[in-house]
């Protein structure tokens, strides 16, 4: 691949959305900080360029001000979303204090020891759902497996009951073109009324665990809900919260998930390592986060004129912090040995970048490690070989911000 740095509409590419490995690695060694030509996007793919940027909130504002969108011509141009400072700015798109505020509410609720009491129930919806594809010798893991397992997982955590999880499918399916990057200006607006009726959702279920009594309160709910009349928490607040949890929760994990299994069907020789030594399936996956994490990066605002890595960055831009660019091996000469820009490998799986770095590490973290890890495990002990259907071949949704599979379909045996 070549790649054109003078081309606005480099991004929207079909071949950079399909693989955007190359262009990633070009950018890290020609341009760690690059500007879309005539836009004001900037892309950030060094590590120690995006450590910086994070460490400096009062520069890079996690708002959500404005989403790139197709403008027709395949070009990526901004879309507002909310102003800076705007209320609905909530938990992973909060600053500081509101963000510390927000987490500090969640963050034991969602810690790794907190979490591994989920494994009986997630265990459950794994082993439910694992029997659609077992059943089937050849099926799409995607609609069976991939997708409905964290949705139902995610009801779980926040306390809505297993019969609201097609509900969490079908709004996370309608607002997620309001992140893709390809979508037009129309369509855009048609995912921002699914983000509208996702809201209105959650906001019942929400009013209905605040008439229940303390003690009876569900999962977050309960600390959403307690959030709110000690006054922590405003309803509007709890209820955005709610979006973000539902959305993150059900799209990272079913991401990771097909991206995890779609690895083992090309790779057999993993398969059988993992089979043999099911032990060594946590640092598969983080293995695979590092390769191909579910988010390519995240937004961060410029409030006022700044800089980072010498280049100058104005006011009212977006900076997009790029998670999979920083994951991959450090850029060298053709003649010099690979290296990583993280420093001396490590034990174990190499560091990576796909949960994000710094105070918006993603606080459902372990969620998504738990499910999949799940997943995985009862995936490989009920089968002894898991391959790609050759009719039919895995498709991802064109997207610039998260690597989602459309279908991924297989052939299992038992």
């Amino acid at each position: 691949m070549t790649f054109d740095l003078a081309d606005p509409g480099l991004l929207l590419r079909a071949d950079v959305l399909d693989d955007p490995g190359p262009l990633y690695d070009v950018l890290r060694r020609e341009a760690p900080v690059w500007q879309i030509p005539g836009q004001d996007t900037f892309l950030v793919s060094d590590p120690r360029l995006i450590r910086d940027a994070v460490g400096r909130p009062d520069d890079f504002s996690s708002n959500l001000v404005s989403l790139l969108h197709d403008d027709g011509s395949r070009c990526p141009v901004a879309y507002p979303i909310a102003p800076f400072r705007d209320p609905i700015h909530v938990l992973s798109t909060a600053d500081p204090p509101l963000h510390t505020q927000h987490r500090r509410l969640l963050q034991s609720h969602l810690s790794p020891a907190t979490v591994a009491g989920f494994e009986p129930v997630v265990t459950a919806i794994v082993e439910e759902h694992l029997a659609g594809v077992l059943s089937a010798e050849r099926v799409d893991v995607v609609a069976t497996f991939s997708d409905p397992v964290p949705a139902r997982a995610i009801c779980e955590v926040i306390g809505l009951p297993s019969t609201d999880a097609p509900d969490v499918l079908r709004f996370t399916y309608g607002l997620g073109p309001l992140l893709d990057g390809v979508t037009l200006a129309e369509q855009m607006a048609s995912a921002m009324t699914s983000a509208i009726e996702l809201a209105v959702f959650v906001q019942g279920r929400l009013d209905a665990a605040l008439q229940q009594p303390a003690g009876e309160r569900p999962g977050l709910l309960a600390v959403l809900a307690e959030g709110i009349e000690d006054g922590a928490l405003t309803r509007d607040d709890a209820r955005n919260i709610l979006v973000v949890l539902v959305t993150a929760g059900s799209e990272t994990t079913a991401s990771l998930i097909a991206t995890a299994v779609e690895t083992l069907a090309r790779d057999t020789e993993l398969q059988s390592e993992l089979r043999r030594h099911p032990e060594r399936i946590p640092d598969a996956i983080e293995d695979i986060l590092r390769a191909d994490g579910p988010f390519q990066f995240h937004y961060r605002h410029t409030p006022a004129d700044t800089s980072l890595g010498g280049i100058s960055i104005p006011a009212q831009s977006r900076v997009l912090l790029m998670w999979a660019a920083a994951n991959r091996d450090a850029p060298n000469p053709p003649s010099a040995p690979s290296a990583r820009s993280d420093g001396p490998p490590a034990r174990g799986p190499a560091p990576h970048f796909a949960f994000g770095r710094g105070l918006h590490f993603c606080i459902g973290a372990p969620v998504a490690r738990l499910e999949t890890r799940i997943a995985l495990e009862q995936l490989l002990a009920r089968t002894t070989s898991i391959s790609l259907d050759e009719d039919r071949p895995p498709t991802r949704r064109p997207s610039i911000f998260i690597r989602r599979h459309a279908s991924l379909p297989v052939v299992v045996r038992s």
